[in-house]
């Protein structure tokens, strides 16, 4: 009795196990240590044109175009003796239909040791509606940058000098729509540079210049650099006396750009009559810089949405500001391609202190980057 028990829980899992299969929305087909396939699910169908019951005993490879057979053939072998999990990450590979017609997956490897055999299960996803947006956004990118850019920056520039030539040769209620017409340029040309940074850094495109950089120099220059637009605010900017001097290798227009965003985003979020204070501390092996603003604070549900794209926890007021809702984005990306990290804190008293950490010295430092980023608290 309790032997039929077991073989009757044992065909349930098994059964489970075939629903499980067949209910996955990706591709599943497993393969004995030859290379034929064994197991293919619906998705599999779907997605290749194939019936299961013709690609059961069949290699693997007719899943994959003529041209690339060879090369999977040898990945096949390498992963059978050293057979781990493996999971996409970005590899994009290409697949082959019944009817000869391709498209780009992401495949996943998991090793399956079964009565001294090996089988491999593959994950295969169809990515052709990834690819596709992946380009639509790369030509909106391209347009941008010829389209837009360059008659963006010309026009801004007309009005900079007729603002500064004809200005008192015009009526009052003209010299205030000029001074508008301006402003609004100037924000359109920060958006289209803000948009074209990020995705530049995102796509790995941009170029970084590594050098030794004084850490102290770099920020009491972003610090007079800024001023201006502090003192139209209203906002003192205020580096403290005990900041800490030292070199960091980074790239020195890069670093400039960090300290700057952190700034300008702390100005327009003090009141006025509020300071913005500035700090370098020696933590151990790395610098820390911290910018504190006086604003409202961030919101407990906006938190871990601080440093995405377009995040904006007032639009409203963020709009007032004259903020893109890009400039903590490209913080982000810039810190993490200098081998740091960013994060920040609830302030004492109100506001926020936002912060990030280079690596001390001259030399190019081993930099793990999928830990650089500091979560949020």
């Amino acid at each position: 009795m309790a032997l039929g028990r077991l073989l009757d829980v044992g065909d349930r899992v098994k059964g489970l196990f075939r629903l499980a299969v067949e209910a996955c929305p990706s591709g599943i087909v497993v393969v004995d240590e030859t290379g034929m396939i064994v197991l293919a699910n619906v998705e599999i169908e779907r997605l290749f044109g194939y019936r299961r019951e013709e690609l059961i005993g069949q290699p693997v490879d007719v899943l994959v175009p003529e041209r690339l057979r060879a090369r999977h053939s040898r990945y096949r072998e390498n992963f059978n003796v050293r057979p781990r999990t493996r999971h996409p990450a970005g590899r994009d590979l290409i697949a082959r239909r019944r009817d000869g017609t391709e498209f780009p997956v992401e495949v996943g490897l998991n090793p399956i040791h079964a009565e001294g055999s090996l089988l491999v299960l593959s994950v295969i996803t169809d990515i052709s509606e990834r690819k596709r947006l992946e380009r639509l956004k790369d030509e909106f990118v391209a347009t941008v940058s010829h389209e837009l850019r360059t008659p963006m920056t010309s026009i801004a520039g007309s009005l900079g000098l007729l603002m500064g030539t004809a200005t008192g040769q015009l009526p009052d209620s003209a010299a205030r729509l000029l001074a508008i017409a301006h402003t609004n340029c100037q924000r359109l040309v920060r958006l289209v540079n803000d948009i074209l940074d990020i995705e530049k850094l995102e796509s790995g495109q941009a170029i970084f210049n590594f050098q030794a950089v004084e850490i102290l120099s770099s920020v009491k220059q972003a610090i007079e650099e800024a001023r201006g637009f502090a003192e139209a605010c209203g906002v003192p900017v205020q580096l403290a006396a005990s900041s800490a001097a030292g070199e960091v290798y980074a790239d020195p227009d890069r670093l400039a750009e960090v300290i700057t965003n952190l700034l300008s985003n702390a100005i327009k979020f003090s009141p006025p009559g509020e300071g913005v204070a500035v700090g370098i501390e020696r933590l151990d092996e790395n610098f820390r810089i911290s910018v504190r603003d006086h604003g409202r604070g961030i919101p407990e549900d906006f938190r871990h949405r601080i440093f995405e794209k377009f995040a904006q926890a007032d639009a409203t007021d963020e709009r007032l500001k004259g903020g893109t809702g890009l400039g903590l984005s490209i913080v982000k990306q810039i810190v993490i391609r200098l081998g740091g990290r960013v994060g920040f804190n609830d302030a004492p008293g109100g506001g926020t202190i936002f912060y990030f950490e280079l690596p001390c010295g001259n030399t190019p430092a081993k930099h793990d980057n999928e830990s650089t980023f500091e979560s949020m608290r």
